[in-house]
Parts: structure tokens; sequence; C-alpha cells
């Protein structure tokens, strides 16, 4: 009888628990958000909705049996995989969820994948929040495929029709619940998303970074990520902290009902590869190789623009203009050819040694070149004061500032008779290079996980403290931290959320210590110290003290810890007056053996080196 009321009514009971679960939801986010919005709400909703509502009447004209209609003709016709098997019926709706899940999750990861299904779906990522009406924004064509792949597989392998129906009924609500803007207890979700997909294993998907916009495909069945290797567990900017989106398709013109449909059509197609997953300190590895090559490319330039420059300067005759052409400075074998005084070139159109000579075309097309950010070349006539003509090779090479703009124009001409030919490079070359060292040395000393100073800087300036303050009366305090049970954390949470407990860690204990002077880094693993000039005993161990109780404090969630059941650290602290004979090791060892004991008496504690 239950079954035979559900086949009779499907359609009145997808509708009414959906319309149930769409209130109930949207209350939960009104109530308890996770996140601001930021866009205005209303005009989201009625675009976002206005297109499901397109989906659904292309949907229901273009294919009218859908997916409970397969379901029923492959009843009826007994075809279908399952149809030849005597299964209960309660073990084919599961093992059909299961198929049909799994297919869900293949169908989301391939439009990502392939281009001309990508251009359907980004129409669902370019929304710039993530609430409840993000679960119904998908475009009218990515739907009928999506009903068309259904219908494959339905009729495949012969689903039972209450199985069908119950899957879109779970299908329905579970891509609201995915997408809401709803906040979970933490211990919670963490328990949840190990079964179901949730909303904040989901929100990563929608990170406007394409790493994480291709990780976390599930639409019920959280395991799947897992198993093909898709799962990410966060955003590199934590769930408050990313945006939301595509890089592209912000404008307001893409976020309405008319720009919504035409998504698809546009000619930017990219970032749909799903093997874009950087690695971790992908960035700053990108950024030191980008740094590393224009440090050896000017270093080329350097070396070879160095004879040039010293020829060009008894030799050639050079001006440089702004970008308008208005001669802001010339040598002194320009005014010495020119026949003009400085006082007279200067503010001056090159104009005023034009031979006339060459006709209008050949500056125009001289403009053209130069404007457009290209070095011009040729040989031109040009006219002294006193009214001689003189013949130079010519070239003319823009300067860009840093951010492309041209900001004057350098020309250097050569007597024609010697036939030789300059070419200037970028000004300032030197500098550039200062520069590029001044960054790489920047790079090598931060460590790449944290974004603290690293163990190269760490033993540099103690090395300097200690040969500068074993001379004075000044105190100077070290610090060893230690975070308890780090390799528990790891093998329960795995490494990527180990990474992110250490990032959360040592900002921690940075932010403890402002002072100019004082040095916070990563020593190694799991382990930070922390350099403190001009700090005594009383005073290091109350900063101790803070800095362990702020690491408490953020209750990073730690479930195989004895000591607590959240990340907490143990600290060594070793102060006082330094002798001439102290030598770093010693130093360190006194920090270390407090370190240890606090370690053996305990751990979550501070102790000071006896």
């Amino acid at each position: 009888m239950t079954v035979d009321f559900i086949y009779n009514n499907e359609a009145t009971i997808r509708l009414s628990i959906f319309l149930s679960a769409f209130i109930l939801l949207a209350i939960w986010e009104w109530k308890w958000p996770k996140r601001a919005l930021t866009q205005n709400k209303l005009k989201r909703w009625f675009n976002n909705i206005a297109l499901m509502v397109t989906g659904t009447l292309v949907v229901r004209v273009a294919v009218p049996m859908a997916a409970v209609g397969a379901a029923y003709f492959a009843e009826n016709q007994h075809i279908g995989i399952a149809n030849h098997f005597e299964l209960p019926l309660w073990l084919e709706i599961v093992v059909v969820f299961v198929v049909l899940d799994l297919a869900i999750y293949s169908q989301h990861a391939m439009f990502h994948v392939l281009p001309v299904m990508w251009r359907f779906h980004r129409a669902h990522h370019s929304d710039l929040d993530f609430d409840i009406t993000t679960g119904v924004r998908f475009h009218p064509v990515e739907i009928l495929i999506s009903v068309f792949i259904k219908i494959f597989l339905i009729v495949t392998w012969g689903a039972p029709v209450l199985a069908v129906i119950l899957f879109e009924i779970v299908l329905n609500y579970m891509s609201m619940f995915t997408h809401c803007n709803i906040c979970l207890n933490e211990k919670v979700e963490r328990v949840l998303r190990w079964f179901i997909v949730t909303p904040d294993m989901h929100r990563v998907h929608h990170s406007i970074r394409e790493n994480e916009t291709n990780s976390n495909f599930a639409f019920n069945i959280s395991a799947w990520d897992r198993i093909f290797g898709t799962y990410r567990a966060e955003p590199e900017a934590g769930q408050l902290g990313m945006s939301i989106g595509l890089t592209y398709f912000r404008e307001k013109e893409w976020q309405n009902y008319g720009g919504l449909l035409l998504t698809p059509f546009s000619t930017n197609v990219k970032g749909y590869a799903i093997n874009y997953r950087d690695t971790v300190n992908a960035n700053e590895l990108a950024q030191a190789k980008e740094i590393a090559q224009q440090h050896e490319e000017k270093a080329k330039l350097a070396i070879e623009l160095d004879g040039y420059l010293q020829a060009i300067g008894q030799h050639a005759l050079v001006s440089v203009t702004d970008s308008k052409g208005v001669i802001i400075e010339a040598n002194d074998k320009f005014v010495e050819v020119s026949g003009y005084s400085r006082e007279e070139l200067l503010g001056q159109n090159h104009r005023i040694v034009n031979s006339g000579l060459h006709d209008k075309e050949f500056f125009d097309g001289m403009w053209s070149t130069i404007t457009s950010g290209e070095n011009w070349h040729d040989e031109v006539c040009d006219r002294a004061k006193n009214g001689e003509l003189y013949w130079v090779d010519t070239t003319i090479v823009p300067i860009k500032s840093a951010d492309g703009k041209i900001e004057r124009y350098v020309s250097v001409r050569v007597d024609i008779s010697k036939r030789k030919k300059y070419e200037l490079g970028i000004e300032k070359v030197n500098q550039d290079l200062t520069d590029a060292n001044i960054q790489l040395e920047e790079l090598s000393r931060v460590d790449a996980l944290t974004g603290i100073a690293n163990r190269r800087y760490f033993d540099e300036t103690l090395a300097t403290y200690i040969s500068t303050m074993s001379r004075t009366d000044v105190p100077l305090t070290l610090m060893l931290c230690d975070v308890d049970h780090f390799k528990n954390y790891n093998d329960l949470y795995g490494h990527q959320a180990g990474d992110v407990c250490l990032q959360n860690v040592a900002k921690s204990i940075d932010q403890n210590f402002t002072r100019a002077g004082d040095v916070a880094a990563r020593y190694g693993g799991e382990e930070f110290a922390v350099i403190l000039p001009n700090v005594g005993d009383v005073t290091a161990i109350m900063l101790a003290e803070r800095m362990r109780a702020n690491v408490e404090a953020l209750k990073l969630e730690h479930g195989d810890s004895s000591v607590a059941d959240v990340v907490t650290v143990s600290i060594g602290v070793v102060t006082g007056q330094l002798d001439k004979n102290m030598t770093i090791a010693e130093f360190i060892e006194n920090a270390d053996v407090a370190l240890y004991r606090a370690k053996e008496t305990g751990r979550n504690r501070v102790e000071v080196s006896k």
C-alpha cells in the first residue's frame, strides 16, 4: 500500500518535500548563517530560482518522461540488468542509490574536465555567494544533459521506480543542503563528512582558487572524493576567508537572469582541467622561480649592456622624451652634432632636427611602433641648427613602468659613417638586480609553510644576538616550543590538516611577539622557537605562559592527545645575561632541556632552564 501510494503521488510528494526542505533550510540559513553574504540576497534568489524554473520547464518539454518515467518504462518492458536478477526490493534500492550516486560524482567531474560541459556548469560556479539557492542554480542545458545521462543509467540498470523516486528526493534535498550557508557544530560536521557531503566540505568546491574548485565533487556520499583522490578538507584561506565564485564573470551583467543564460556562450573558456591541483608552497615556489629567472635574464643584460653604455656615452647622440615625445634629456654628443644648446633642446619635440627628407608616413610608422611598446630602428636624416644634414642610425626604445605603461622613450643615434649599431636596454639594471636579490634573500629566510621566519634566519639572528649581547649586561631569552602529540594529529587527520594546524599555531605564536628585534621562527617539523632580546626571567615566563594559553585557546580539535582534546604546546625557556664563553649550541641545549622537562612532566606547560 505504501509503495502504491508513493507511485501514484510521486510528483506531489517530491514537490512537498522540496518546498518543505527549502523553507526549513532557508530559515536555518537566516538564523544561523556561516558566512556574511556579499550580494543583494533578493536579486540573487530571483535570478537563481528563475534559472531553476527555466531548467525545469525545458526538461518537461524536451524529456517528459524524465528519470521516473524512464524507470517505469524499464520496469514495464522488463529491461535492464536488475530485471534479470531476483533481489529483495530493499537491496535493489541500496544498489541503485549507490550506482546513481557514483554516476552523479563522475558526471560532476566530467563537467569540470570537458570544456564544452564546463561552459554550462560555470553558470553554477559563477555565483558570488554560497547559499541554498546556489543548489538550484544550474543552466537548463546542464540540467538537460544530466537528465539524459540519468535516463541512460536507469534504463541500462533497470532501476526500480521506487528506488529512482527515493534517489531523486534525496538528490534534490542534498543539493540544497550541501549549498546551505549554515553553521554546523565543528565536531558534528567532521563526523558527518565521513558519510555525507556537508556544506563546509562542498563550499571548498566553490572557491575562486582552481585547485580548490576542482575538488570535492561528491553530491550525497562523501566517500567518492576520498576514494578517487579529489578530497580537500579545507580551503587555503579558511571557510570565512575564502572567496566564492570564478575569477571571471563577476560583473553585474553576468549575475542577472539573462547573463546566466548567456554565460556558456562566452568565449572565455578556462579553468576546467581537473589536474590543476597545486601542491603545498606552490605559490612560493612559483614566485621564487620567477624571481630567479628575472635575476638570470637581468644579469645577462647587465653584462651585454655594460660595453654598449660605455660606447654610447662617447659616440652616440642620446635623448630621452616623455610619453608625449617632449625632450627631457639630451647628452653632450647630441648637443655637439645638432648645434643646439641643451636649453634649446629641452622641452622641444624631435621635429626641431627634422630635415624634411622623410614623408609623414615614415614618422607615422615610427610612432605606431613605439607606442605599441616595440623598439624601432631605421636610418634617419636630421638637420643641424646651421642647416647641414647628417644621417644617423637610430634606435628608439620605449621604457615601461612596473604596471606595463610607457613612461618615456630613449633615442640612440649613431653616426652612420661608423656603421655601429647600439642597443639600449632597461635603465637601472643594477637596482633591479639588487631588488631581485633582496626578494630572493627574503624568500630564503621565510618558512614556506607557515610564513614566519625559518631555521636559517633563526640561526643567523641567535648568533648575532649572542655575539653582541655577551659583551653587555642586557639579558636574552630563548623559548623552544613543541606541538604536543603532533604525530598522532597527522595520523588521525592527515598531513594536509597537519599543515593547517602548524600554520594556525605559527600565526598565534607570531602574534604574541611584535617588538622590533623579537623573532618567532619555525625551528623544524612541529617545533617553533622565539628569541626575545632584553627580556628577563619574570617577563619571559609570563610571555611563555601567554603563548601557551593562546595556542590552547585556538581550540584546534585533537582527538588523539593524552593532554587535552585540543592542540596544545610544551615550552622550554632559557633566559639571562650571556657569558662571553657561551656558545650557540649551549644556549639552545639549555632551552631544549627545559622543553624536555615540560614534556616529561605532563606537557601543555612551561618549564624554565635551571
